[in-house]
């Protein structure tokens, strides 16, 4: 099948494509049965010039990423949490549909690769449609889980004795920033006599303006709870159209849910699909 890219392409598919209800046998039972298919989307996240690399030597597989309905009570009081790629093990993102939008959870690890010369056989939804800016979240949201930050040791132990306060503060900021950065020196554990100075950067996004006086606050009790382990901190709060993309690139993501690798708890789900609750 050497023009089994451009049968792709011209069936439609591209990254952040979304697979059709009828075509969800590609997904395999774990994920589809006992499930309304309202409820589960496949959600195409392989890059667009492999799904229509031009042999299937080159490029066998692409890759499916599950989604499960997330618009319930219990899931929207998470959303601020999980959404815009904050929490490194659950993502809920929207999903166009027409004029309205439906809201759905995913998990990293909830992937499959399909044979990609299926997808010269069928076409994506027509209905279902995701925005770019959205997958743009997805696509570093799945990037992160190789590339998110490690911090020191010396430096993760210093916090772990407001560990408990930081991660209330973040949840309390977590609606209204799109991202909290982190910028420390020096970038490694500490010499004898040597204090670390860590820059913080609250991101707010314009449609949350109205709350840039309250993430102040939470960022300045940030601010002191980290000041009490002996690290000398500065933070800004900037609306995201005032600052460069230059100076993003000269911070890293503080995601105060796992500082870094030695910090994750032996479960690295989300508390509310950790144990019992796991799907599958």
């Amino acid at each position: 099948m050497a023009d089994i890219g451009k049968q792709i392409a011209d069936r439609g598919w591209r990254q952040g494509s979304v697979l059709r209800c009828d075509d969800y046998r590609l997904l395999g039972a774990r994920y589809c049965e006992g499930r309304p298919e309202a409820d589960v989307i496949g959600l195409v996240v392989s890059q667009s010039c492999d799904l229509t690399h031009e042999s299937l030597e080159g490029e066998p597989f692409a890759e499916i990423l599950i989604g499960f309905r997330a618009d319930d009570e219990a899931a929207l009081k998470l959303r601020g949490n999980r959404s815009a790629g904050k929490h490194p093990r659950c993502l809920h993102m929207p999903i166009r549909q027409g004029r309205d939008e439906v809201w759905f959870a995913f998990l990293p690890w909830d992937r499959v690769l399909v044979d990609r010369a299926a997808l010269a056989d069928c076409i994506p939804h027509d209905e279902w449609v995701v925005l770019q800016a959205d997958l743009d979240v997805m696509a570093n949201w799945l990037a992160q889980r190789y590339v998110r930050a490690a911090f020191p040791d010396d430096f993760n132990t210093l916090l772990d004795a407001t560990r408990s306060k930081q991660k209330k503060l973040h949840v309390r900021l977590s609606p209204d920033v799109s991202g909290l950065y982190a910028r420390l020196n020096p970038d490694r554990d500490l010499l004898e006599g040597e204090r670390y100075v860590l820059d913080l950067l609250a991101l707010v996004p314009e449609f949350r303006r109205d709350e840039l006086s309250s993430v102040s606050k939470s960022v300045q009790a940030l601010i002191d709870s980290i000041r009490a382990t002996g690290i000398d901190v500065r933070g800004n709060v900037r609306m995201e159209d005032e600052v460069s993309y230059g100076l993003v690139r000269s911070f890293r993501r503080f995601p105060l849910e796992h500082l870094s690798l030695r910090g994750d708890p032996p479960d690295p789900m989300p508390l509310e699909l950790s144990a019992g609750d796991r799907r599958g």
